[in-house]
């Protein structure tokens, strides 16, 4: 196999430091500060393209980041206790890029959400990359 190697020193942009390589890093509290205020301004767009309000949601899908992240974010977004609320970190964890579909699966195997039903799914992640949509779930 062939070893990756490295040309430029990866530098700790705090210390100044040469880092291992690769290495990444974030700060915790900005990252979960930008999480639930920017992402609830994204998810809000995607239901004023979407032509609703969150009354009309059924469910919502965030990415499984954290409990307190998907909390504040139903805090700041102020969903209805009537909109099912994915929570599959619970006991899947964080699982990245899958934690959508695969929080979307239990709440269809469960029967928490229905074929038909409204749902603002929201997906955010390494890079501060983010997405959301309102979709009818299959």
């Amino acid at each position: 196999s062939e070893t990756i190697k490295q040309t430029v020193p990866w530098t700790d942009y705090r210390s100044g430091e040469v880092a291992k390589f690769p290495a990444i890093t974030q700060e915790g509290q900005a990252v979960f500060r930008w999480a639930v205020f920017e992402m609830a301004k994204v998810a809000q767009q995607a239901l004023d393209a979407a032509g609703i309000t969150s009354a009309d949601l059924d469910v919502f899908i965030p990415h499984q980041a954290n409990e307190r992240i998907i909390d504040s974010m139903v805090k700041t977004l102020k969903l209805p206790e009537s909109v099912t609320v994915a929570r599959d970190v619970r006991t899947t964890g964080n699982t990245s890029a899958a934690s959508i579909p695969l929080a979307m699966e239990r709440l269809l195997a469960t029967g928490e959400a229905k074929s038909g039903d409204t749902a603002l799914v929201i997906g955010f992640g390494a890079g501060l990359v983010y997405a959301a949509t309102v979709v009818t779930l299959p």
